[in-house]
Order: C-alpha cells, then sequence, then structure tokens
C-alpha cells in the first residue's frame, strides 16, 4: 500500500495574524511578555544583573549586559545573538525578504484568478467546438434527407411498375385459362347433343359413315320407291306388278266397292313407304346437323390451336392494352403526381419527372434557406450570448491538456470514511482541492493539496481550515486500484461533503 506523508512545509515567512496558535494541541510561543515571563519560569530563577550561575542576566539601559562578560561555550545553533545583524548571519532556512520573492508570492496568489481565466476561455472554445459540430450535423442531416427522398422516390416507381405487370399477365392467364374452360365445355355440350343417346354401334361419325357407305343408294331408293306408289285416293297404275305367280295389269282405281283387298294392301304400302322416308329423312336431317356441328367443333378447335400458337404480337390491342415501357411510366407518373405531397412537388408524365422539394431544399444548402423562428442558425454572436445568458454547470472542464477543473458532492449519512472524489493515477498525478462538510447549521472548508512519487506513495497536506463548530472531519488520500481517492472522515452523521479542485498531470 503506498504510504501517506501529510507534512506541510513553508519556504518563507508565515504570518499568523491571530493571538495565539497551537502544534499538536501545544501553545505556541510568541515574544510577548507573557510568554517570555513562561520561558524564564521554565528555567528557574529570576532576571537578575548579577553574574551568578543558573540565573537569567537581563541588559541594561544601554543593551550590555548589566553582570559585565559573559563567557559561555555555544552548541548547536543560536537563533538570535546581541551586537548582530542579519548582515551578519547566513540564511537559513527561514529567507529573507527580497522584492522577488514578494513578487512571486503575489504571483502565486493570482493563480486562482488565472486558473478561472483559463476555464473561461476553454469554455468559450468547448461552445465553438459544439456549434460547428452543430453545424457540420445539420448539413449531414439535410444531406441524408434529399438522398432518402430520392431512393423512396425511385423505390416507388420501381414497386409501381412491377406491381402493374404482375396485374396485366395474371389478367391475360386468367382470361385464356377461362376462354379455354368455356370452350371445352361448350365441345363436351355439343358432343354430347350430338350422341344424344344413339345406339352403341351409330354414336360417331365413322360408324354413321360406314353404315351410309354400306347403302349409299338408300335415300334416292326410298325416294323413287314412295314416288312409284299409288296415293290413297287412287290413280291408274301401269307396267306390270308381280304378285306370286299372278300379275294385274291395268287395274283401275279401287274403290271401297271394289278392290276392296287391293286397296287396302296399297294403303298399307303407301302408309310404311310414308313412315320409311319420314324416318329417313329424320336421319339425314339428324346426320347433317351431326355433320355441322362437327364441322363448327372442327373449325373451333382450329381456330383454338390456331389462337394458342399466338401471341400478343399477333393480337390486336384491344380494351386491355399491352404493357410498354412507356405506359408503365406515365402510369407511375400519374399515381407519383396525384399522390398526397408534403413540402414535395412532382410533376411529369412517362417521359420523366421533376420533384421540387420545398424551397429548393434537395439542392440547397443553409444560405439558400431562410431562417426559421425556432431553429436558428449558429453565430458567434449568439453562442456568446447563450453562454453569457445561463450560469455553466460543469462537472469537469479540461485545460489545455495538462490540467482538468472538477466538482462532486455526496450525502454521508453516518459518521465515517467517504470517497469525495477519485481520479485515474495513470491520467493525472497531483491535485489540488477545496473541501467543504456541513452538517447542521455547520460548515467546514479546507484546502488539501496532494501529489504522487513514481511508486505512487502519496504526499498530501491539509491547510486552511477553518469551521463554524470545531473540527468536522479529517482528510487523508490512498490508492484504491488503478484510482487515486480523496478520503474525508466525517466526524458527524448526516454530513454533506461538497469537494472542488484540479488535476494536474
Amino acid at each position: 500500500m503506498a504510504t501517506v506523508n501529510k507534512d506541510f512545509k513553508i519556504k518563507q515567512g508565515l504570518v499568523v495574524e491571530g493571538t495565539t496558535a497551537t502544534v499538536n494541541n501545544f501553545d505556541v510561543l510568541t515574544k510577548k511578555q507573557a510568554d517570555q515571563d513562561y520561558i524564564v519560569s521554565l528555567i528557574g530563577g529570576t532576571a537578575t544583573s548579577a553574574n551568578e550561575a543558573n540565573k537569567v542576566v537581563k541588559r541594561d539601559a544601554n543593551g550590555d549586559f548589566a553582570a559585565g562578560t559573559i563567557t559561555a561555550t555555544i552548541t548547536g545553533t543560536v537563533s538570535s545573538l546581541s551586537n548582530h545583524d542579519t548582515a551578519d548571519l547566513a540564511e537559513g532556512t527561514n529567507l529573507y525578504f527580497t522584492n522577488q520573492r514578494a513578487l512571486d508570492a503575489t504571483a502565486a496568489a493570482y493563480d486562482a484568478a488565472g486558473a478561472a481565466s483559463a476555464a473561461q476561455a476553454a469554455a468559450a472554445t468547448d461552445a465553438t467546438n459544439k456549434a460547428n459540430a452543430a453545424q457540420t450535423a445539420a448539413e449531414t442531416f439535410a444531406t441524408n434527407a434529399d438522398t432518402a427522398v430520392r431512393t423512396a422516390v425511385t423505390t416507388e416507381i420501381g414497386t409501381a411498375i412491377s406491381t402493374e405487370v404482375t396485374n396485366r399477365n395474371s389478367a391475360i392467364s386468367a382470361a385464356i385459362a377461362t376462354e379455354v374452360t368455356d370452350r371445352n365445355s361448350a365441345i363436351s355440350t355439343a358432343v354430347s347433343g350430338l350422341v344424344d343417346g344413339a345406339p352403341a354401334l351409330l354414336d360417331t361419325l365413322n360408324e354413321l359413315a360406314a353404315a351410309i357407305g354400306d347403302s349409299p343408294d338408300t335415300i334416292t331408293n326410298l325416294t323413287t320407291s314412295i314416288g312409284e306408289k299409288l296415293p290413297k285416293a287412287g290413280g291408274t297404275m301401269s307396267g306390270a306388278i308381280a304378285m306370286g305367280t299372278n300379275k294385274i295389269t291395268g287395274l283401275g282405281d279401287p274403290t271401297a266397292a271394289q278392290d276392296a283387298a287391293t286397296k287396302a294392301y296399297v294403303d298399307a304400302e303407301v302408309s310404311s313407304a310414308e313412315s320409311a322416308a319420314s324416318t329417313a329423312a329424320a336421319d339425314a336431317l339428324t346426320d347433317a346437323n351431326a355433320y355441322t356441328d362437327l364441322r363448327e367443333i372442327a373449325i373451333t378447335t382450329a381456330y383454338e390451336a390456331y389462337a394458342d400458337a399466338l401471341d400478343t404480337d399477333d393480337v390486336a390491342e384491344a380494351g386491355n392494352q399491352y404493357f410498354t415501357d412507356a405506359r408503365a411510366k406515365s402510369s407511375a407518373a400519374s399515381l407519383l403526381t396525384g399522390a398526397t405531397l408534403t413540402n414535395i412537388t412532382i410533376t411529369g408524365s412517362g417521359s420523366g419527372l421533376t420533384i421540387t422539394a420545398e424551397n429548393g431544399v434537395a439542392d440547397s444548402n443553409t444560405d439558400q434557406l431562410a431562417e426559421g423562428t425556432t431553429n436558428k442558425y449558429f453565430t458567434d454572436v449568439r453562442a456568446v450570448d447563450a453562454l453569457e445568458a445561463v450560469v455553466p454547470n460543469f462537472t469537469a472542464v479540461e485545460l489545455n491538456s495538462v490540467a482538468k477543473q472538477v466538482a462532486a458532492t455526496l450525502s454521508a449519512p453516518t459518521a465515517g470514511i467517504q470517497v469525495a472524489h477519485a481520479f485515474a493515477k495513470a491520467d493525472y498525478r497531483s491535485a489540488e482541492y477545496l473541501v467543504k462538510v456541513a452538517y447542521g447549521t455547520h460548515t467546514e472548508i479546507s484546502k488539501v493539496l496532494l501529489t504522487l512519487d513514481s511508486s505512487d506513495n502519496i504526499a498530501i497536506t491539509e491547510y486552511g481550515i477553518v469551521g463554524t463548530n470545531g473540527s468536522a472531519s479529517s482528510i487523508s488520500a490512498g490508492i484504491s486500484g488503478a484510482n487515486v481517492q480523496l478520503q474525508v472522515t466525517t466526524s458527524n452523521n448526516d454530513s454533506t461533503v461538497t469537494v472542488m479542485g484540479t488535476l494536474v498531470k
């Protein structure tokens, strides 16, 4: 642990204006009569002019020893000799007065004022640096805001274009899918109607064609056969009609009374022929319709195949317009120019956009922006006025690169050792403190100096102590890890310790 040395040294005269002084609870003797009498009393006897052993000999009115010549052997240092002045005495620890030494003492008295002036200059420099930093931050913010606006606009345009392309592609795909579904459904319906419950042997065109191919003259034969039949009302027959082995030639019109059997036979044949013809005609019509439907299906299928092979370059544009870069840009421009904007104006079309920030913020600097009523521009005068309008409140103030002013306070609920302040020993090696201790209605303040050697031993002195009610504390110092501690031992509970000082490298 580091050694703490609390010696108090004076390199020049000490002047005490009070009437008493103590050292370790012992009074300091002075030249006043009472103190001289005390000294005489200590060595015994009374002052007399007689030359007697173990007696104090006093001078006469001329300053001479009344007892005559005194013979003595002087051992050690004599602090006062009669018949000598300072010119006869070599200078010792107590130095003689000189004008230069007086000037040095006066200069030391102004050290505090010099430190305060340096602190004020440092505060002004710090304020200027902070104001410059604020200006730089404002310029950086304006640049970042411009970049953010440009990025946001670019992103919004890209998103709008991508969304438009996706929507149109989806619409085209949906339309094609719907068309294919509808046509497939129509084909299925047409095929179902064409078959319409036909027997399995005749429910396809190929089967119908094969059946007709087997008897290509069916319709012609039926028509001819019908034409050769006698009507129900009767008629004249010509030629020969085979009836078994018998032939009838020149048969007249049958009546109910005449040839009744023949008439009945003819009527039956006619009815049968008419029924067959009607059926054949109906079948032919059905075949024709089926052929027509099949042709329509074939045409539709071919059309769909043709349509499937087409792309947008082959299809004329109608109400749903195709995508183009110009149309996408125009659409995006319309969205942007119609948007709700604050402090920004956007104009333009598919050929380009013009984005203008209010007051020209995007491409401006502080010289081009009018000053507002709240956030005002920095000026040296405003910085000085701001500092003069308030009392600065600092916990630490750097003085150039060799010293720092510090301040701290703490509350001590119980009497004992308190760490009033600490600093890194690697940063500073000496310090000067004003230490104030307050308790109840009383206060005490003292001056403290401390310094460290290369082995971290501490030399400290506490001096100039004044208090309103005796001793309120004692002060020492110590090392804790990497820090030097100013330790105040309070004598009373509920004490408040306040320190202010200067650290020196």
